[in-house]
């Protein structure tokens, strides 16, 4: 069985396709972004095809977009040749990107299990400065998916490995590293749930 990053990779198009369409996700980014400086580094972790960063980049932040499937970096760079992109995964140290006043992380999280939410957690903590805002876009419940998880394409078998967690389960692998400051609501009944958070000082 094909695993998560050859699922991506295979249908790097078909979401790029969908997503440079499809705006439904602009006012919570509006509202991501009105609580950032003006013009703000924004860390768009796993950024898939990129569409998302652009439309952060439209409306002023300078986005760096990171993501482990290649064939959606390459899509990525093709639309937004001005915008950074890199292949790596969020569960590795990244803080090589520099420092960021905002880490927009838009479904990356339902494909980590609940044992490594707290590393990303760790992970973003380092790239973030004091008070920096995190959008976490994620599925409510709990456990793994297996209806979201398993799909087959041109006859083969894949597992993209499709992860539930509930706000509770999210502050608690924060660690106390970050503070919640509120759910952002645009659509009743919302298949997804849409968070802010904000990183508490480092200790000196």
């Amino acid at each position: 069985m094909r695993d998560i990053k050859d699922f991506y990779n295979k249908t790097a198009s078909e979401w790029a396709n969908n997503g440079y369409e499809d705006e439904s996700l602009h006012p919570y980014l509006q509202e991501f972004l009105s609580y950032l400086p003006k013009n703000p580094r924004i860390l768009d972790l796993c950024c898939g095809a990129g569409y998302e960063s652009m439309r952060m980049h439209k409306l002023g932040a300078i986005v760096t977009g990171l993501d482990f499937s290649e064939e959606s970096i390459k899509i990525a760079k093709e639309h937004n040749p001005n915008l950074t992109f890199v292949v790596d995964d969020m569960l590795n140290d990244f803080s090589y990107l520099g420092k960021f006043a905002g880490c927009a992380v838009i479904a990356g999280l339902v494909h980590i299990p609940s044992n490594k939410l707290a590393l990303v957690f760790d992970n973003i903590y380092k790239v973030l400065y004091d008070e920096g805002v995190l959008f976490i876009v994620v599925k409510d419940g709990i456990g793994k998916s297996q209806r979201l998880s398993y799909q087959k394409i041109e006859d083969e078998d894949y597992d993209r490995e499709f992860y539930f967690h509930t706000l509770d389960e999210l502050k608690d692998s924060s660690r106390g590293k970050f503070h919640f400051i509120k759910e952002l609501i645009y659509e009743k009944d919302s298949f997804w749930k849409y968070y802010l958070f904000q990183k508490c000082h480092e200790s000196r």
